[in-house]
C-alpha cells in the first residue's frame, strides 16, 4: 500500500509546477495605458515656432560660416538725393551785367583813320543778354599815346547785335584824327533798360 501512494504525490507536484509556469493574462493592460497617455503628451509638448527676421538670418549665416559669433550689423538708411536747383526762366534784375571784351587792330594802323574791332560779350548770371542796342554802350579812352591828336571816346562807328549776347563794335579816333602807334587803353560801359550795369577794360594795340 505504501508503494502505490508515492507516484500519485509526484504527479500532483508535477501538475502544480506546470500550472505555476503558465503566463498570467494581465499583459494586455500595458497597451491600454499607452493609448491613454498619447494625446496628453502631444498637447503638452507642441511648440510655437517664430520666424526669424532677415537681420537674424544674416547673423546666423555669418556665425555658421565663420564659426565665431559676429555682432549684428545695422544697415545705413538710404541716401536722399538733393533737391534739383531752381533755374529761373530769365535772369534776376538785381544781378549786374558781366562784360567781356576782345580787341583786334583790324584795318587800323599808324597814320590812318580806319576802325579797330571790339568783340563784346554781355551776360547776366550766365544768361546771354541779347536785347541791347548802340545806345546801351559807352566807350572811353584813358591816357594819351604820344603824338595822338584825338581819342576814340564816344566814337562807335559801326554796331551789330549778333543775337547771342555778342556785339560787334568798331571804333576810331574822332574828328578824323589818325591813329598813333602804341597801346590804347579803354573802358566799355554797358547798361540796359532794367537799370542793370556792367563794364570792362580793354586795350587796342596799334602798330
Amino acid at each position: 500500500m505504501a508503494k502505490s501512494t508515492t507516484p500519485k504525490k509526484a504527479a500532483a507536484k508535477k501538475s502544480a509546477a506546470v500550472l505555476s509556469k503558465k503566463p498570467v493574462p494581465q499583459a494586455k493592460v500595458g497597451p491600454v495605458a499607452k493609448k491613454a497617455l498619447k494625446p496628453a503628451s502631444k498637447a503638452a509638448v507642441k511648440p510655437t515656432l517664430e520666424r526669424p527676421s532677415p537681420a537674424k538670418k544674416a547673423a546666423i549665416k555669418a556665425t555658421s560660416q565663420a564659426g565665431i559669433p559676429l555682432p549684428a550689423v545695422s544697415l545705413p538708411p538710404p541716401l536722399e538725393l538733393p533737391p534739383e536747383p531752381f533755374i529761373p526762366a530769365s535772369p534776376p534784375k538785381t544781378i549786374p551785367l558781366t562784360v567781356n571784351v576782345q580787341t583786334s587792330q583790324g584795318m587800323a594802323a599808324n597814320g590812318n583813320n580806319q576802325p579797330a574791332n571790339l568783340l563784346v560779350i554781355v551776360t547776366c548770371a550766365g544768361w546771354p543778354v541779347t536785347e541791347l542796342d548802340k545806345n546801351h554802350f559807352t566807350l572811353m579812352e584813358h591816357f594819351e599815346v604820344p603824338g595822338q591828336e584825338a581819342s576814340f571816346s564816344n566814337s562807335i562807328t559801326t554796331f551789330r547785335n549778333a543775337g547771342t549776347g555778342a556785339y560787334l563794335i568798331q571804333t576810331k579816333p574822332i574828328n578824323g584824327a589818325p591813329w598813333r602807334t602804341g597801346h590804347h587803353l579803354g573802358q566799355l560801359l554797358v547798361s540796359n533798360s532794367e537799370d542793370q550795369q556792367g563794364q570792362a577794360a580793354f586795350k587796342i594795340i596799334i602798330r
